[in-house]
């Protein structure tokens, strides 16, 4: 008798832990189908064993019958999968200890269904299997989710407080190194967790404006959280730049209402320019690279000139990769085919990597290793590369370079001098006609990303999409096409997406538990 006082005693013991302590919380609604499973601790048992059940059951016979996955573990949480989105689950937790098992209580959840992973909707096609990255995952900017190696989703964007998920466009969704989700939706900066809860968000642009534009600071292109945990996004500065004196009446005319005249009679007009900001944990702005400090002092002025006098915008900056052993970062310009390099945190311009403008000279400038690129990184061993939309030839494919930089600094002088491509690949397109192809203009995102074998995961951006690893050998290791249901076509059409982020299973398993990883 007293032998089964003691078991009972357990048992409710454990039932009551689990109700206060056990996760997904009962009742919970979930936007993923990979879920972490926790409870408490008991030290009298050697196992655990998590049983799930598809539907909603409150009695055991009928929780019995229909138990679809079970996972076993030491510890006193694990990982497991669910088979559907748009469903009712049941699980509970067995506690093993030799010979005696003990059932917890019943606990109920369900996982909610979007379009974007109704396979009806929209997909991920593999056209080609992963091999030495099965156990990789996915990130879809474009599809709002992530996706195993298989391309089954297996997490979506959810609502997120002043985010409705239907009408938000995440850009550059990747995990960190601290368990968590950074993401920019239009000039809005955020971090997130795996379910969804906002962690940080950047300050309100008025916070850190300097003048009343309404387009100073607004985030864009690309945001990360740094080792540090601070974060450093790509953002805007409209700053005065001087014109030639006398003007002509043509540009006065065009120029009406947008230029401001000092006390000496030199005319200026408000420039958009591109800069990099950086923010503590509290949201304070630590750092900030300003563009217009060293495009007012450079070549650029003659392209200005030439180019378009009257553009707000005309290098466009679009990518950033900030080496922090080092302390340098690479800043890309798409529409003057450069890549700035400058120290941290002074932000002395090292090198510059692109064709010089010159007065009376032509108004683009072709550097012939890259044009209208949309990504730079630093290799693991020391080599500069990045996505080639190879926009100067509108015919040609997509390419990914990798260069080694000159041993000399060249203090802000543009040039390609030096630079020495050690690999080039050239994306495949080999399932679209020549017609096709030539409706395709890769002139929006696109990005890689080295991983740990030194293979190469890429993201072809823009209205095509594909994604997909490459080794040095140039063997494709895996390829996948997102795409999307047309209804008034009747086809699936090609998935427009601007960036793609791949992690392991060890980043996903610290992103599910929100866990830093470990250095």
């Amino acid at each position: 008798m007293h032998r089964v006082f003691v078991i009972l005693s357990l048992f409710f013991t454990i039932s009551f832990f689990a109700t206060a302590q056990t996760t997904p919380k009962d009742g919970s609604s979930l936007n993923y189908r990979l879920v972490g499973f926790s409870f408490p601790v008991n030290k009298d048992v050697s196992a655990y064993q998590v049983q799930i059940a598809k539907g909603n059951y409150n009695d055991e016979k009928s929780f019995l019958k229909n138990i679809v996955t079970t996972a076993d573990t030491k510890r006193n949480k694990v990982i497991a999968t669910v088979p559907d989105f748009g469903q009712q689950y049941t699980w509970r937790t067995v506690y093993i200890n030799k010979d005696k098992k003990i059932n917890s209580g019943l606990h109920h959840f369900k996982t909610m269904s979007v379009p974007e992973v109704n396979p009806d909707s929209m997909r991920l096609r593999i056209t080609k299997d992963a091999s030495a990255h099965k156990d990789a995952f996915v990130f879809l900017d474009g599809n709002k989710a992530l996706y195993d190696m298989t391309g089954r989703p297996v997490w979506f964007f959810p609502d997120i407080e002043d985010l409705p998920r239907e009408t938000t466009r995440p850009r550059d969704l990747k995990v960190t190194p601290f368990g968590t989700i950074t993401f920019l939706v239009s000039d809005r900066i955020y971090e997130i967790n795996y379910n969804g809860d906002i962690l940080w968000k950047g300050p309100e642009n008025g916070k850190i404006r300097k003048d009343s534009s309404h387009l100073n600071n607004l985030h864009h292109h690309e945001f990360t959280r740094l080792a540090n945990g601070h974060y450093m996004a790509l953002a805007f500065e409209r700053s005065l730049w001087k014109l030639d004196s006398p003007l002509t009446s043509a540009v006065s005319s065009a120029l009406h209402g947008k230029l401001k005249r000092d006390s000496n009679n030199v005319y200026s007009q408000k420039m958009l320019f591109g800069t990099i900001v950086e923010f503590d944990q509290d949201g304070k702005l630590v750092w900030k690279w300003n563009g217009s400090d060293y495009f007012k002092g450079s070549d650029l002025y003659y392209h200005r000139m030439a180019y378009n006098l009257f553009d707000l915008d005309n290098t466009h900056e679009n990518a950033f990769y900030f080496d922090e052993q080092s302390q340098v970062i690479y800043i890309s310009f798409r529409d003057i085919n450069r890549i700035v390099k400058i120290q941290y945190p002074s932000g002395r311009v090292l090198a510059s990597y692109g064709a010089a403008y010159t007065p009376g000279g032509p108004s683009y400038l072709v550097n012939g290793l890259f044009c209208g690129q949309h990504a730079c990184r630093l290799s693991m061993e020391g080599y500069l590369y990045m996505f080639n939309n190879n926009l100067c030839n509108s015919k040609s494919n997509p390419t990914i370079e990798m260069l080694e930089e000159p041993k000399t600094v060249n203090d802000g002088m543009p040039s390609v001098t030096g630079l020495k491509k050690i690999w080039e690949y050239v994306c495949p397109m080999d399932e679209v006609t020549e017609k096709e192809r030539a409706a395709i203009l890769f002139n929006s995102g696109g990005n890689v990303l080295e991983l740990a074998d030194s293979t190469i995961f890429v993201c072809m951006g823009s209205s095509y999409g594909k994604v997909f690893i490459v080794n040095r050998d140039k063997e494709l290791l895996w390829c996948a096409q997102p795409e999307k249901w047309d209804s008034s076509a009747n086809k699936w059409i090609n998935q427009i997406e601007y960036r793609a982020s791949i992690m392991s299973r060890e980043d996903l398993e610290h992103l599910v538990w929100n866990e830093p990883l470990k250095k």
